[in-house]
């Protein structure tokens, strides 16, 4: 069963959602569609555990910087969820990626969601009221901030941080 915290409109039938569900809080950034006079999301989304949540709102600084400097900037925000600006655009893109079979390089997926302008201002600015609705963001402690990240190694061997490669350390 799911329990809704929050859900604040982005603009363009897009919401951020904070949502308790298999007792996990989640924080969603979705599409809905309005089908027989009621909204109900789509695919077109990305639904973020609070600890890769609190890094997006981390980075918002470095993704600002790049979208007014028209410059590409990647921003990991674990297992392979990705905060993403491409040279020259205006958009962000929240996206899962995935390592191909016999390929070294990871490539997005279809799951994920690409904000317009603004929609990611809203978002950054909705950010610290999520945080009204879900107190627990308090205690978050990313993972590349735990003590036990402070070496390579224990960077390496983390299933979040390194996702397709953690076996091999």
């Amino acid at each position: 069963m799911d329990k809704t915290r929050c859900k604040i409109e982005l603009g363009n039938n897009r919401f951020v959602q904070a949502t308790e569900w298999n007792d996990e809080i989640r924080i969603d950034v979705r599409e809905w569609e309005l089908k027989d006079e009621k909204l109900i999301p789509t695919k077109k989304g990305i639904s973020l555990p609070l600890h890769r949540w609190k890094l997006l709102v981390d980075n918002f600084e470095f993704l600002d910087q790049a979208l007014t400097e028209k410059r590409v900037y990647q921003s990991h925000l674990g297992g392979n969820v990705y905060a993403s600006v491409q040279i020259k655009s205006v958009c962000l893109d929240l996206r899962q990626h995935w390592l191909p079979p016999n390929k070294t390089e990871i490539v997005p997926t279809k799951k994920g969601i690409c904000l317009r302008p603004t929609e990611y201002v809203k978002l950054k600015d909705v950010a610290s009221v999520i945080g009204d609705f879900v107190p627990e963001l308090c205690s978050i402690v990313p993972c590349p901030y735990s003590s036990d990240h402070q070496n390579q190694l224990g960077f390496l061997r983390c299933t979040e941080c390194n996702p397709d490669h953690f076996t091999e350390w």
